[in-house]
């Protein structure tokens, strides 16, 4: 996998490749994602929908539940119980670990949601619930720590996390960071911070 560099000629990029196969995905999440246009916010909402069936988003069940509902709202629009019975979200791919339990709750909140509710309305109210995750715009990657712990790592717009069976167990913002090294295969962040700085 490789980004497309937009400045230089795609043929070039891609000559060695077979087959090929290109995909959208955004790069760098921004803090706010209000900030955006209501084009660059749905954009965002595809991304980040990928990253919670793929599990880049670690959320609670509860979470994962109102964001679930969220896109079947947006996908398939108000519940209608002519329409939508039994398990009517089995067959839609919304979370990694997408359980019956999970896929009850999402049915309940869809059935809760205020009618005739505008797409962009729903698109908002995804981003507001997913920016405030520890995990958003984080690409998790598995590393060993010193004492050889497995752990995952972390980077986004408020600096480098560590992660524990899902749970964030280190974070260091970018004003703590003086340097970063890689040695081999190590990984080295040079910090300044002092305790009462520093979030567990």
């Amino acid at each position: 996998q490789q980004w497309l560099d937009l400045g230089k000629p795609i043929l070039k990029q891609i000559k060695d490749l077979d087959p090929m196969l290109f995909s959208f995905r955004v790069k760098f999440y921004p803090a706010d994602p209000f900030r955006l246009t209501n084009q660059g916010r749905t954009m965002l909402y595809q991304q980040l929908k990928r990253d919670l069936r793929h599990g880049r988003i670690y959320c609670s069940v509860g979470e994962a539940a109102a964001l679930g509902s969220l896109i079947v709202q947006e996908e398939l629009g108000d519940y209608n119980e002519e329409i939508h019975v039994e398990n009517y979200v089995a067959s839609m791919n919304l979370a990694l670990r997408q359980t019956e339990s999970l896929e009850r709750k999402i049915i309940e909140l869809h059935k809760k949601r205020e009618p005739r509710q505008n797409p962009s309305e729903v698109v908002n109210e995804f981003l507001s619930i997913v920016s405030s995750l520890e995990t958003y715009g984080i690409d998790p990657h598995p590393v060993k720590d010193h004492r050889g712990s497995q752990l995952y790592i972390g980077i986004n717009y408020t600096g480098i996390s560590t992660f524990i069976c899902g749970k964030r167990s280190q974070h260091f913002r970018w004003n703590e960071v003086q340097k970063i090294n890689f040695e081999g295969k190590m990984f080295i962040a040079h910090l300044s911070y002092t305790d009462a700085s520093r979030e567990a």
